[in-house]
Order: C-alpha cells, then sequence, then structure tokens
C-alpha cells in the first residue's frame, strides 16, 4: 500500500514539473516560423526564466532572429533581421505568447559608395557638425569613413553610416583642444527610389581629447570659430549679390536724413539695403565684421524693408517727397507722412576714422537707429490712396530750395524744433535751415 502511494506522489510531482516546463528549441522554431520568414536562429545558451515587470509575472523568454523577406520590390532579394525575444508564458501552460522586438536590419539594399556620402555631409555641413561648429577653429583635420564598418540600414527608407572626424575647438577661455570623434550619421528618404532628405541626424558615439595649447583669453578671442567664418562667408556672399549703390560724403545730419527718405522713396528694396549695409553703425555688425549683421542690426534692416517696400503700400506711395518736419534735433529727425498719421524717425552719429597725431580723422556719419511706421489697414490704405495727384504733396521746388539753402550752410543742424501744424518746423523751413517742406495736415 505504501508503495503505491509513493508511485502516486511521484506521477503527480512528473506531471507537476511536465507542466513547468521550459518551451524546447524546436517548439521555438516552430513557433516563430510563420509565412513569409526564411529561417529563425536561435541566440545560444537555454532558454530562461524572467521576471516580467510589465505583465507581472514570470514568463520563459529566449533571444532569437528571425529571417524575413523585406517585400522591397525595387529589391525582390532584400532581407531583414528581426532581432527580439520570443516569450512563452510560465506556469499550467508554455504556450507561446509574443516576440518582442528590438531591432530591424534590413541587407541586400544597395547604398552610396563612401564617396557619395561623405559628399552627402559636406552639403549638410553645418547640420552634421551641430553643436560643434559654434567652438570649432578652423575645418575639420578629417572626415572619413572607418574602413572596418558600413551602412546599417533600418528600413528601405533610412540607413546609418559611422565616421570619423578630428578638429580643434576651444574649451575654455584659454585652451584649443584638438578633439577625435566616431559620429553616427543617419541620412532619410520617401521613397527607394527617391531622392535623400536635406534633414539628417548626427550622434556622436564616442569621443577622445588629444593634444591641449594655451593662448592668452585675447589671442583665443580672436580666433573665428568655423560657423563664425562660415556666416562670414555668406554674408559678404549676400551683399556682393545686392545691386551697387553710391553713398555721398554726407557734409550733415540734414543730408544723411534727406538721401536717405530719398532711397526709401525712389530705390528698389535691394539698393535700400544696400545702403543701409553701408551706412548703419558697427554696433549693428557682429564684431569685427563689416559685412555679418548682428541680431539687432538684422532686426533693424528686416523691418525698415518689410515695411516701406510692402506690396499692400509702400513708402514712396504714403510719403511725399518733401514731407514735414515731426520733430528734429542734432543727429536726429523725425518726419511726417502724407497724412500726418505716421511718421519715420532717425538718429546718426559720426563713426570710423584713424588717429592721428592724437585727433580722429576721417570719421563719417552712420545710421544708429531708422524706424518707418506705415498705415497698415486696408481701410487706411484706400483713404491715403484715394487722393488726386497733388492734393497731399506741394510741389517739390519750394522743399528743394530749402534742401539747398540747408546743405550750402554750416553743415550740421542745431537747435530742437517740433512741429504739428504750420508751427516752427515751418519757421525753420523759411530760414532756409531745415531740409522738409511742412505739410498742413489734410
Amino acid at each position: 500500500m505504501r508503495i503505491r502511494i509513493a508511485l502516486a506522489l511521484a506521477a503527480v510531482g512528473l506531471s507537476a514539473l511536465a507542466a513547468y516546463a521550459q518551451p524546447s528549441d524546436a517548439q521555438i522554431i516552430k513557433d516563430l516560423t510563420n509565412p513569409g520568414v526564411l529561417r529563425v536562429e536561435l541566440s545560444p545558451g537555454p532558454t530562461k526564466k524572467d521576471w516580467n515587470s510589465t505583465y507581472a509575472q514570470y514568463m520563459w523568454v529566449r533571444g532569437a532572429i528571425v529571417w524575413r523577406n523585406a517585400n522591397v520590390p525595387e529589391y525582390p532579394k532584400a532581407e531583414v533581421k528581426i532581432t527580439g525575444t520570443a516569450r512563452y508564458h510560465y506556469g499550467a501552460s508554455t504556450s507561446f505568447r509574443e516576440m518582442k522586438v528590438s531591432d530591424n536590419e534590413y541587407f541586400g539594399l544597395p547604398a552610396p559608395t563612401k564617396e557619395e556620402m561623405i559628399g552627402m555631409i559636406r552639403e549638410r555641413y553645418l547640420a552634421f557638425l551641430g553643436h560643434r561648429a559654434n567652438s570649432m577653429v578652423g575645418d575639420l583635420h578629417f572626415l572619413r569613413i572607418p574602413s572596418e564598418e558600413g551602412v546599417i540600414w533600418h528600413t528601405p527608407n533610412s540607413f546609418t553610416i559611422p565616421v570619423e572626424i578630428e578638429y580643434d575647438t576651444k574649451t575654455s577661455y584659454t585652451e584649443l583642444t584638438t578633439m577625435y570623434e566616431i559620429v553616427e550619421v543617419r541620412f532619410y528618404r520617401d521613397a527607394v527610389s527617391g531622392p535623400w532628405k536635406e534633414n539628417m541626424v548626427a550622434v556622436g558615439r564616442e569621443s577622445k581629447a588629444g593634444v591641449v595649447r594655451t593662448y592668452s583669453q585675447e589671442e583665443l578671442d580672436a580666433m573665428r570659430t568655423f560657423r563664425g567664418e562660415l556666416e562670414e562667408q555668406q554674408a559678404s556672399a549676400a551683399l556682393r549679390a545686392l545691386p551697387t549703390v553710391e553713398v555721398p560724403a554726407f557734409g550733415s545730419d540734414v543730408e544723411v536724413f534727406m538721401h536717405t527718405h530719398r532711397m526709401l522713396r525712389e530705390g528698389t528694396r535691394e539698393q535700400m539695403q544696400a545702403y543701409l549695409m553701408a551706412m548703419l553703425h558697427p554696433d549693428h555688425f557682429v564684431e569685427g565684421s563689416t559685412t555679418q549683421l548682428n541680431v539687432n542690426g538684422a532686426t533693424l534692416v528686416n523691418n525698415v524693408l518689410d515695411r516701406a517696400f510692402n506690396k499692400k503700400s509702400t513708402y514712396a506711395q504714403q510719403y511725399c517727397p518733401d514731407p514735414g518736419v515731426k520733430h528734429q534735433q542734432p543727429n536726429m529727425m523725425e518726419w511726417w507722412n502724407a497724412t500726418q498719421d505716421a511718421h519715420t524717425r532717425m538718429t546718426v552719429t559720426k563713426a570710423g576714422g584713424v588717429w592721428k597725431n592724437g585727433q580722429k580723422a576721417g570719421e563719417s556719419f552712420k545710421i544708429t537707429a531708422i524706424e518707418v511706421w506705415m498705415l497698415t489697414s486696408a481701410d487706411d490704405i484706400a483713404r491715403i490712396s484715394s487722393y488726386e495727384p497733388g492734393m497731399l504733396c506741394k510741389t517739390p521746388s519750394a522743399a528743394s530750395q530749402a534742401v539747398q539753402n540747408a546743405t550750402s550752410g554750416s553743415g550740421t543742424s542745431s537747435g530742437t524744433t517740433t512741429g504739428s501744424g504750420g508751427g516752427s518746423a515751418n519757421d525753420l523751413l523759411k530760414k532756409g535751415k531745415g531740409f522738409l517742406d511742412k505739410m498742413t495736415k489734410p
């Protein structure tokens, strides 16, 4: 009787062990093989019991690689390697639960040549350099693809290639360090037969610092970064593309105001841009540059051009050839639009030149500020456009004579004038000290 009980208990124990037995390799391969699968490879080692925090239960797990046809019509022999983990229920049932995919890699797709890939990086150079361009001095020492590595296809429309680079970069106020990096560069396209997109992703994989050189802070500050050098080249090219504009040798602030007003009325947007680039004060440029505007300079230029040459209504349509003075003082003037409900404000100062025997010589007038205000609502534009020729703006003869009187005098105007009707601004013109003709508000 005791023997029978022992045998029964042993049978129950074997049954329990069988219930919790791990799936065999053959079973895993069978479960992962379905239509389209070319072959299945299991990772070395046994299937293990693993706690899954997502499902709050134990599972049998085994690393596996499933090879399938990539289903790329253009390349019918292309394959996709699917790397992941086969998961099975643990307990009374060891049935297959899922294949958790961790990575896909495609094979059999033709990649660009190394020369073509380097060329693609060069075409997207700033995007590739990223933050490095802000502190890098000079160009890269080299840009190359390691001979032992190649393209990794993530999808038929995206691949990554590792590249090696070396460059000098500012690592402190006084130190220039040579850096070596391996950077993973990923390209994208919309279709197998389509072009590679401009956007790309470059992520550093590993880096190593090399030689460190020490300079004075002034010496290192004087070394222009790669981004600064490139932006200077781009700014110079953009400036060369603008039309040539002659800037007179202004004898007074009044002459600057008069000529700027004429440029706004009679010039093109491109001519006005070239004029501003020649006339702006150095404070509006990146330090050490005469072609690259800083943020404030770019904002000033864009505001003037966008307002004065707006397609809806231009400066020439809203300002008279000889507008009225709103306010004037040394090196500053405000003048009215034709209907005296908007105005332009401008300030200048002397700048530049060289020191000679303790005296500054060769200074010239430069624009420190200019604000153009325009009527912008559809109703206001319709109102100012409704006047017949000659009703708003006087003939230029009287104002032209005033300009001649002003510019043939001592030069720089003095004192302060303010006008809103027919007051002191008109008196100033009558005395020949002003150049803008004060209008009576319609």
